[in-house]
């Protein structure tokens, strides 16, 4: 029985390690004051699962009030891609799922208070990547969906913007370069 454990693991162990893994940064991000890294794991030459973590780490300003926050997000993208070249490339349609949660503070030159959002949410996502012949991965994709909850808290008072149709949207977006190993 031990020597069939050591050979299904040695045969599932070699198996994986053949298989595609893309690793891509969202350039764009960086504009917005946060950094997201994407690793998509192909299971078959036809489907990847991708994972993505977020984090944001900036502030804006509207009018007198100043809000600086951060925070992490998660999103899972469960890819199929149509006719592909190289395994997990080309046009690719699937669900997705995003969790984000930020902590901040806003002052507004007379009081200062710390809210954190708190969101989840699922949709549907469309891409297209290219991947050369010398495995370097350029990604183009947009998704939207619905947020199930946006919460959002602070010291005085709650809200739950998912009670709200119009603002319960969501949206996500891809425009990243990596390399395949």
């Amino acid at each position: 029985m031990r020597k069939l454990t050591i050979f299904f693991l040695f045969f599932v162990l070699a198996k994986s390690a053949s298989a595609q893994f893309d690793l891509t940064i969202n350039p764009v991000s960086l504009l917005f004051s946060s950094v997201d890294i994407s690793g998509e794991y192909g299971i078959k030459p036809s489907f990847g699962l991708e994972g993505t973590l977020g984090y944001d780490y900036g502030g804006y300003s509207v009018g007198d009030v100043d809000v600086k926050n951060q925070g992490i997000g998660i999103r899972l993208i469960g890819k199929y891609y149509f006719n592909p070249n190289r395994n997990i490339d080309k046009f690719n349609i699937g669900p997705y799922v995003k969790f984000a949660t930020r902590k901040g503070k806003y002052e507004d030159g007379v009081s200062t208070s710390n809210i954190t959002n708190t969101r989840f949410a699922v949709g549907f996502y469309v891409g297209y990547k290219w991947v050369s012949a010398g495995r370097f991965v350029f990604e183009l994709g947009l998704g939207a969906g619905r947020a199930f909850v946006n919460k959002y808290s602070s010291e005085d008072e709650s809200i739950e913007l998912g009670d709200f149709p119009l603002l319960n949207i969501d949206a996500t977006g891809k425009l990243a370069i990596g390399y395949r190993f």
